[in-house]
């Protein structure tokens, strides 16, 4: 018995020597975001995420589905403030695969994020034999302050004239570039397609308002229940995938034209 044993440990060795590779995952490879990503219907790459007033955006990063799914036990998110080399960076989460009935190639950050920091992030993969892949490409993001306190037609819940008057606050005043508009049908959480966006000048005032009016409003919102919300959008580096900006909270109204 003790020379089988001895045997096993000499054919184990021998086949680490001659070279046998332990399987290590492929890079991950994250969803660029396009340029104007914030006037698209899915908002793709990585991106502020909406959250309840006075609370500060969470941020998501994206990756496309793994070629290896099936050889993959679970991906890790790593970010820093300073991107000086993997020595800075450090693992804030980790998202399992193949887990049924859940998504495993998007990633929300939610923890101790602040304003006008920029944070550094890259995802990897880890394979059923516990071997880390390279790093993917490197992406940006810094939150911006948010837009807040944000009112239609003096707060009213309900549109029956075609005139709708959107005011929303910097409460610090430091005012974005620009900003964008951004109104969808609610049909359900799940559902809720694009019905209107616009890209606004920045006035550098606070409260901004925004004024829509005319009978071709009822054209493009049918009665039903909505929702808007007001993006701070700051510069965009499409090459270095560097992004900055914020998302408010979301609004629920409901158009009800008068006959």
């Amino acid at each position: 018995m003790f020379l089988i044993i001895i045997f096993i440990i000499f054919i184990s060795a021998c086949q680490q020597s001659t070279g046998e590779r332990v399987f290590q995952p492929d890079p991950v490879r994250l969803v660029l975001r396009p340029a104007g990503a914030d006037t698209l219907p899915d908002e793709p790459g990585i991106d502020a995420v909406p959250t309840d007033e006075g609370e500060i955006n969470d941020i998501q990063i994206q990756w496309y589905r793994h070629e290896q799914i099936n050889n993959i036990v679970k991906f890790i998110i790593y970010r820093s403030s300073e991107p000086k080399g993997d020595k800075n960076y450090n693992k804030v989460g980790e998202v399992q695969a193949n887990v049924a009935g859940k998504v495993d190639s998007i990633y929300f950050d939610t923890q101790d994020l602040s304003y006008n920091v920029r944070y550094y992030y890259y995802v990897t993969a880890i394979g059923k034999s516990g071997k880390e892949s390279l790093p993917s490409d490197t992406v940006s993001y810094r939150l911006l302050e948010k837009a807040t306190k944000l009112t239609l037609n003096g707060n009213a819940n309900v549109v029956n004239q075609p005139q709708m008057e959107f005011k929303w606050w910097i409460e610090s005043g430091n005012t974005p570039d620009k900003y964008i508009l951004r109104i969808e049908r609610f049909v359900s959480n799940e559902f809720h397609p694009l019905a209107f966006i616009k890209i606004i000048q920045s006035t550098y005032q606070s409260p901004q308002t925004f004024k829509l009016e005319g009978e071709h409003l009822k054209e493009i919102f049918t009665n039903g229940d909505y929702r808007w919300r007001i993006d701070c959008v700051g510069q965009e580096n499409i090459v270095n995938q560097s992004f900055e900006g914020s998302e408010s909270n979301w609004q629920l109204f409901k158009v009800k034209w008068e006959n």
